[in-house]
């Protein structure tokens, strides 16, 4: 069995390198494959989602049976199964497993026609009692920008319980728009080459992330947990439209249907219930340890982002920012939220997922740090505008919280009854701890940790500096509640909770554009239970 599952594995992993099935000879027997590997996600104490994809079907049903195992050898089996599957899902395949031992790491496999899915590895919730739980967590992996090097990083660590993975998946834009300067170079040109905006479109892009070999393998490792942001439908989406859409590209409503349909056919998350599509926000509990609360500030109860100028007046801009009825995640998520936390009070800490940065960060007036001759894709026009706005010191950025400044006091009013909250952030492509304090207040009520990207740009990127980390030097400075910021590097956060400390590392990267790289941990920042009010402390 050994040998017949490690020859499976080799023949499927050449294959995915080599691309494509074979040719089948008419009157031969269909040969299937999985070119996408296998995934896990969602755990339970007693159950987990495993997915795969078959390819090498044209328009017929297959059945794909399942199977569940204690050990990667696969012989002793403690769940089996089989699914039907076909063009109406794209051939993806997706069983919630039930029945299942608590706190146990397990190994699960798929097979059709006589083929074998590579072997994958998942970790059930624990029960009752536990000294320790860590994540990977990750945000914004967009692939034509560089290597995912970050997913073969988390792949080879043994220690991960799941990865948490807080939105933007995949990017919507085609080949000459945002992210995709050195796709043609690194052999990484997005499928299909146009902006993504039908079923079709989002299937395929979705195929071409699972198909890479980092991300396959990060996948087949960790069982993970995922909620969209705004690329998985179209950039700084919002419940009823998107920047990055127009009429010309169609109804809005049916853009974000398939691209959501999409999403749930390929990504290993368990199902809702039909005419609940959006509504992804849930929650994990980790024994008596932590309860992971994953929410959407995206599109289930998000308001339109607010729109200011720089012709207005300040009084005007203020108004517009100072909007008390503007929301980020809707009647029925706060109140879900605010149940979620009362019951999460018999776990140490109460740690929340989330895309968008909750800290508030003005921007430093940028004239004085950037070279306006420098090298940088921006317009000579967006550069002058930019610099000249940043004279108010202006919230950095309105799709963060700080577009929904009331919507975010109602947070952290509702978190001053939660014992030790943890906020994991991404979506901004920089590397950010900060903590938070309500207005009015001297003391955080909360801590935040933000990872960097996997691939997609950072400021640095951009803003062509008079100096290296110029920028970032004077963000700090302006936003004394912030207690690291890096934009440079790519990466992974590391995050790991006990009895007595929740710990932040954030592991970046020297590169993501050649195959030979290195990794650091950049920064260590903790902070112990029951003394959140003294906010973040260095390790």
């Amino acid at each position: 069995m050994l040998r017949r599952t490690f020859v499976s594995l080799l023949v499927g992993g050449l294959l995915a390198v080599l691309g494509g099935c074979r040719p089948i000879k008419p009157g031969a027997a269909r040969k299937y494959e999985f070119r996408h590997g296998v995934a896990s996600g969602d755990p339970l104490q007693h159950g987990v989602i495993i997915w795969t994809r078959v390819s090498g079907a044209e328009s017929e049903p297959v059945t794909v049976n399942w199977q569940v195992a204690t050990d990667p050898e696969m012989t002793v089996t403690i769940a089996s199964g089989a699914i039907v599957t076909g063009p109406d899902r794209d051939y993806t395949v997706k069983a919630d497993v039930r029945g299942l031992p608590p706190g146990r790491r397990l190994y699960y496999r798929f097979s059709v026609g006589g083929s074998d899915s590579p072997l994958g590895r998942t970790r059930t919730l624990p029960e009752g009692s536990i000294e320790k739980a860590t994540f990977a967590v990750v945000s914004c992996s967009n692939y034509p920008t560089g290597y995912f090097h970050a997913y073969r990083e988390i792949a080879r660590r043994d220690d991960v319980d799941a990865v948490l993975h807080l939105g933007d998946y995949l990017y919507e834009y085609g080949l000459g728009e945002y992210g995709t300067e050195y796709a043609e170079a690194l052999g990484r040109i997005p499928e299909p080459t146009g902006e993504l905006s039908s079923l079709a479109d989002y299937r395929r892009r979705h195929a071409q992330y699972k198909a890479d070999p980092d991300s396959r393998e990060m996948l087949a490792a960790h069982p993970l947990i995922a909620v969209w942001d705004d690329h998985e439908i179209a950039n700084d989406a919002w419940r009823d439209g998107a920047e990055n859409h127009d009429e010309g590209e169609g109804d809005w409503q049916e853009r974000a249907r398939v691209a959501i349909q999409a999403y749930l056919e390929w990504m290993p998350v368990r199902a809702t219930a039909a005419g609940h599509e959006t509504r992804i926000f849930r929650d994990f509990r980790y024994g008596d340890l932590l309860t992971l609360i994953m929410l959407d500030t995206r599109i289930y109860g998000r308001d339109r982002q607010p729109i200011v100028s720089e012709d207005m007046r300040p009084e005007d801009v203020a108004a517009v920012l100072g909007d008390t009825d503007r929301d980020l995640l809707g009647a029925v998520q706060s109140s879900w939220l605010r149940d979620t936390l009362a019951d999460a009070d018999a776990t140490t800490w109460q740690v929340l997922g989330q895309q968008v940065l909750v800290s508030p960060v003005r921007a430093p007036d940028l004239e004085p740090l950037l070279d306006p001759d420098g090298p940088t894709p921006l317009s000579p026009e967006f550069l002058e505008s930019s610099i000249r706005m940043s004279k108010q010191n202006p919230p950095i950025l309105l799709d963060t919280w700080d577009g929904y400044a009331a919507a975010r006091e109602r947070l952290l009013a509702d978190l001053r009854s939660a014992a030790n909250p943890v906020i994991l952030s991404g979506d901004l492509h920089t590397s950010i701890a900060g903590n938070l304090v309500p207005a009015g207040a001297e003391e955080p009520v909360a801590v935040e940790f933000m990872t960097t990207s996997v691939t997609s740009p950072g400021f640095a990127e951009y803003l062509p500096e008079r100096r290296p980390g110029a920028v970032r030097d004077a963000t700090l400075e302006m936003n004394p509640d912030l207690a690291y910021m890096e934009t440079d590097r790519r990466g992974w956060l590391c995050m790991t909770f006990t009895r007595t400390d929740c710990t932040g590392e954030w592991h970046l990267l020297d590169g993501i554009r050649s195959a030979d790289y290195h990794v650091t941990v950049d920064k260590r920042l903790a902070v112990q239970a029951g003394r959140v009010a003294e906010g973040l402390q260095p390790v």
